[in-house]
């Protein structure tokens, strides 16, 4: 059992090339956001021989894939390369599919002139319309490498209606943030597998819960380490504003508040100077307050990648209960929370994230 370091075409996921293990190299993975890291190859190795590194490390044309026992746990594509020429130490600096994608405009680069498109969808899931961005983002004129290794979800039925204009030029991560952020927003996440000997992203929506673990802390042979919880209420709020598109008393705005509340007041306000659906500023102003109306309790601690469940089990958004005893702060036998993040190196400890 051990890990394996590839690199392979960004655009197609194919071409996948075999790399010496690196003298480091960090991940992590997060629900809901971008994974990043970074790597050192000492580029006189005898195994670069059969190697061009600049063509196997290229910046943005290359994605390293990290995999454990063939199972993908990481890939982000090389973003930035600083060499070292005495050491022969070539240090690169690598993030996931999110970077790639928030660097596009939620438009339809079929257009010559974007601005007068708009896009509407109807009566769809919130996942659903994520996923129609994604898409659309991806539609562009032959030649402009813009169609990325992506498995979209199938369409889902809801109650959301959103219409986007395209005067005005909406960056695609701001997009998806806002469906993930209002009421019943979605989950997303792109998880990385091998299709064959292809990278291939297997875009998740919807409220995301796949996968169940558990762990039991001080159990022998348990494989925990570093256990702590953090709980933050610096951001607490009872009342949340969502401000959106216009001037002065024509501006739209939404307002939530909590009427029985166990904190002392406190606002939040939050502006979306592109939004013209009401319903979209009622669902955003009340995602804010589910959000941040209680202090966020976020879990932590590390286990083995070839312990029981691997690394390579895990899933973002799936559910873990963790088992205590006799603790003077953690004073419930057990407690459910979902995996937000993992992230490690090339060693055996993986570091969990939970909410």
């Amino acid at each position: 059992m051990a890990w394996s370091v590839w690199s392979v075409d960004t655009v197609t996921g194919g071409d996948r090339q075999r790399l010496p293990n690196p003298a480091s190299f960090s991940w992590g993975r997060v629900l809901n956001s971008g994974g990043s890291g970074s790597a050192v190859f000492m580029l006189r190795d005898s195994v670069f021989g059969r190697l061009n590194p600049r063509t196997v490390l290229r910046e943005k044309s290359r994605t390293l894939v990290l995999d454990w026992d063939g199972v993908v746990v990481y890939a982000g594509a090389v973003d930035r390369a600083v060499y070292d020429q005495p050491s022969g130490r070539l240090t690169v600096a690598h993030s996931d599919i999110w970077t790639a994608l928030s660097d596009r405009l939620a438009i339809d680069h079929r257009e010559p002139v974007a601005k007068v498109i708009n896009q509407m969808f109807v009566s769809k899931s919130s996942g659903t319309v994520a996923k129609k961005l994604v898409e659309l983002s991806m539609q562009g004129l032959a030649g402009m490498n813009i169609v990325l290794p992506i498995t979209l979800p199938a369409d889902v039925a809801g109650s959301i209606s959103r219409t986007y204009y395209g005067y005005h030029f909406e960056w695609l991560g701001d997009v998806l943030q806002n469906l993930m952020d209002e009421d019943g927003g979605t989950d997303i996440d792109f998880r990385p597998r091998w299709v064959g000997t292809a990278l291939n992203w297997e875009m998740r929506t919807g409220a995301l819960s796949s996968g169940s673990y558990e762990w039991h802390v001080g159990a022998e042979k348990s494989g925990i380490t570093d256990l702590s919880v953090t709980t933050d209420a610096v951001n607490v709020a009872t009342a949340a504003y969502a401000i959106g598109e216009g001037s002065g008393v024509d501006k739209l705005a939404h307002s939530q508040r909590d009427l029985t509340p166990d904190y002392p007041f406190a606002d939040r306000l939050t502006t979306l100077s592109t939004e013209t659906s009401e319903d979209a500023l009622a669902r955003y102003a009340l995602g804010e307050l589910n959000a941040f109306e209680t202090p966020t309790e976020q879990w932590g601690f590390s286990i083995l990648a070839s312990g029981s469940p691997k690394v390579s089990d895990l899933l973002l958004g799936g559910s873990a209960k963790t088992w205590v005893q006799d603790d003077p702060w953690l004073t419930e036998k057990s407690y459910t929370n979902r995996i937000i993040g993992f992230s490690g190196d090339l060693s055996e400890n993986v570091n969990l994230q939970f909410q």
